[in-house]
């Protein structure tokens, strides 16, 4: 079973992973209640669909007032997404997530899943976040660092630590993504997931490590 962005966003939550403040939208009333509730200027509007590479398609954009969000969204809605993962007939946006925006620093990459060959969990970071990750799997695979997790043992704070020397963070921002990696972990064992994948984990302006998509 996939889950959708906001649906991960809310498991994430559960496990205290720090994500922005967002609510799914089904229709534009609702689109436009959302942008009311959170109280903020400026608001992205994501379409949601089962499949990355939806900023590429035109399903992600940021909205600076209401009106803004109400013609985003009724552009996006029962519009059909064509991105590399949904092949060429696209998939058809039946839902928003309207979400505060975010003063991004760097943007990373950070994933979890099983590696068969070994009959491990693999945790794998890249400082190339926000883009494919399967471009730079097979063309910089040097760019991606990864450290094997026994099941049996659970993963350790060095391994933690070790990812977030990875993504070159220091002081707070460090701790912060450490403490996040140790979360998601916790997050894909307990929900027996086959894979949990934030791209991208950013580096907020004023130093703060988030959780920007799921």
């Amino acid at each position: 079973m996939k889950v959708h962005e906001y649906q991960g966003k809310e498991i994430f939550r559960q496990y205290g992973i720090p994500t922005p403040s967002g609510m799914p939208a089904f229709s534009v009333e609702e689109a436009l209640q959302a942008y009311d509730e959170l109280k903020t200027e400026t608001v992205v509007v994501k379409a949601q669909i089962h499949a990355g590479g939806r900023g590429k398609g035109g399903g992600v954009k940021l909205a600076h007032n209401r009106q803004e969000v109400e013609s985003l969204a009724k552009d996006m809605l029962g519009m059909t997404l064509v991105t590399h993962q949904t092949g060429p007939k696209g998939k058809e946006v039946q839902r928003l997530l309207i979400e505060s925006g975010a003063d991004i620093s760097k943007e990373f990459y950070a994933a979890i899943t099983l590696d068969r060959g070994k009959e491990m969990d693999v945790f794998m970071v890249s400082l190339e976040g926000g883009v494919d990750i399967e471009k730079v799997a097979s063309e910089t695979p040097e760019k991606i660092v990864k450290v094997w997790v026994d099941p049996l043992l659970g993963m350790s704070s060095y391994q933690a630590r070790k990812l977030a020397f990875g993504l070159e963070l220091n002081g707070d921002a460090f701790k912060q993504a450490c403490s996040i990696f140790m979360k998601m972990y916790k997050c894909y064992r307990s929900t027996d997931a086959s894979l949990v994948e934030i791209n991208p984990l950013i580096l907020t302006n004023d130093g703060s490590v988030i959780d920007l998509d799921a």
